[in-house]
């Protein structure tokens, strides 16, 4: 190879290399953030009101609200020279979202002893503090002081900014703020897990944009999958390439014996060839196989994408996807939109990545291909084998 096509593969398959790790970057971040919850927002173009406090704590009466949350939002307001926005909310919030904190969450006894306490960002705090450390501090919401119980740790990267809404969010007990039977509830969530999950699912609150998240997680996975997939065919065909080489190279080779000797002597003589050539023969499709057993290759698709009579009925899903995405433009979700904006955008980003791995893959692989068919053609690799020592005996015998 010259050196310039040595450059060429080297270059693609860094880039190879780098497009895959870009990958699971993505991926991992957005499946370490994504919780096993379904969070419902309030669409602002619904002819429908939201629920309210009030309304949630009558619900709240009828059926067990274990592992279900619900945020109100106030009217922004200024914390020393900083906008926040202060949102009410339940004891459940941070549990079932499974955010790490410094310091502790808003409690069951907070609600009920009406406590003045507060959670914040750690962006917030640094910005209010100018360090992190902002548990037993206190700021003012709106001429009343506000203990701080805890501090989140927020992931900070660039898909983490893109996803974000820019709003400063300060979280309190829903009971310390006057009037809050009143405020409208723009996010509801609830653990998938939860008992009452089944009954919320079957109430006809047409107002919110549900969003299942562990669905959610599972689609992103998948792009993981698809490219364990990739490198599983391309492994496929350079091991059955090289199994078909192999093995021809060993028949002809022990063809050629066979034409001198019997079988017995022969398989005396060159032992070593007819085991090899077992080995390669049952040993690489075992490789493979156990590889493609031991690997997760599932694709998951959502059920609404899936058709109900024919699974080949292209049309269907291109259908489906054009109305889920007419369907998400058409939104405008209040509340916390975070984790929805998070999917989305690492959703896109997964999609451009994939495509240009595999077609990074597929160069690749063609040019490994090439160069192997390349390599076997040049006249020093006839694949005729050599019994040197019966060359060195004649000679020997001729000189004489």
């Amino acid at each position: 190879m010259s050196k310039k096509k040595i450059l060429s593969v080297a270059l693609i398959s860094v880039l190879t290399v780098f497009v895959f790790c870009l990958c699971f970057y993505f991926s991992g971040n957005a499946l370490n953030q994504l919780p096993s919850i379904t969070q419902m927002n309030y669409n602002l173009k619904s002819d429908e009101k939201p629920l309210t406090v009030k309304d949630m704590n009558n619900l709240s009466d009828r059926i067990s609200f274990n592992q279900v949350s619900f945020c109100a939002e106030l009217d922004e307001t200024n914390v020393k020279e900083e906008t926040v926005t202060p949102v009410l909310t339940n004891e459940f919030y941070f549990e079932i979202y499974g955010q790490k904190l410094n310091g502790d969450s808003i409690t069951k006894e907070n609600i009920e002893n009406e406590d003045k306490v507060a959670v914040i960002s750690s962006s917030l705090a640094l910005k209010l503090f100018f360090n992190t450390d902002a548990v037993g501090k206190t700021i003012t919401l709106n001429d009343e002081v506000y203990t701080i119980c805890g501090v989140i740790q927020e992931s900070e990267n660039i898909i983490n900014s893109l996803s974000s809404d820019g709003k400063q969010r300060v979280y309190i007990p829903y009971t310390c703020y006057s009037g809050y039977e009143n405020c409208d509830v723009y996010t509801i969530s609830y653990d998938n897990s939860a008992s009452s999950a089944p009954l919320i699912e079957q109430m006809k609150l047409s107002q919110y944009h549900s969003t299942n998240f562990s669905e959610k997680a599972k689609v992103i996975k998948n792009f993981e999958h698809i490219i364990y997939l990739i490198l599983f065919i391309a492994l496929c065909f350079i091991s059955m390439k090289l199994w078909y080489r192999i093995c021809k190279k060993l028949i002809k080779d022990i063809k050629e014996n066979l034409n001198e000797i019997y079988f017995l002597n022969s398989f005396k003589s060159i032992p070593h060839k007819y085991t090899l050539l077992i080995i390669t023969v049952l040993g690489i499709p075992t490789v493979l196989l156990v590889i493609f057993l031991l690997s997760d290759f599932n694709i998951f698709i959502i059920s609404k994408y899936i058709p109900y009579d024919n699974i080949l009925d292209v049309p269907y899903y291109i259908s489906a996807v054009v109305k889920n995405s007419n369907d998400i433009n058409s939104l405008a979700l209040m509340g916390n939109t975070f984790l929805v904006n998070l999917y989305s955008s690492s959703f896109s980003v997964l999609v451009w990545l994939l495509v240009i791995f595999a077609l990074f893959s597929v160069v690749l692989f063609s040019i490994v291909l090439q160069t192997t068919l390349i390599i076997s053609k040049k006249p020093g690799n006839t694949g005729i084998s050599r019994d040197i020592r019966t060359e060195f005996t004649t000679d020997l015998l001729l000189s004489d």
